[in-house]
């Protein structure tokens, strides 16, 4: 089985993590999040239409199947998964949102570990 597909949209995605991650920690931590103000200054947020594994695997058919990350930690909109978005997206506050999205960039790099171990 080729994986490279899935490693390169798995790495980007850690991007765009990181990137979003290196906004939000400029942002006061006791501030309330404003996803729009986010998008507005660096042009992408933690919703489906920025996160490339969300472009490639988000179905309304078949929401998140075959997702890497959600088989590994479930889908990002169950909030009794193990999986971080639930977290960041509950976030009320830059501080909490920050530290649940290194928590995602962490559970990002689990993923692609695994998917090139296979």
């Amino acid at each position: 089985m080729n994986l490279q597909p899935e490693l390169g949209l798995i790495k980007e995605s850690i991007e765009h993590w990181i990137r979003m991650l290196e906004w939000g920690r400029k942002q006061n931590p006791s501030r309330t999040v404003l996803r729009f103000q986010m998008e507005a200054e660096i042009g992408e947020n933690w919703y489906a239409g920025s996160c490339p594994l969300c472009r490639r695997f988000r179905r309304l058919d078949a929401p998140c199947k075959k997702c890497p990350l959600g088989d590994v930690f479930g889908k990002c909109d169950d909030s009794l998964s193990m999986n971080a978005w639930s977290d960041v997206s509950k976030a009320r506050y830059w501080g909490e949102w920050v530290e649940s999205a290194e928590v995602m960039v962490e559970q990002l790099k689990v993923v692609f570990k695994l998917l090139r171990n296979k």
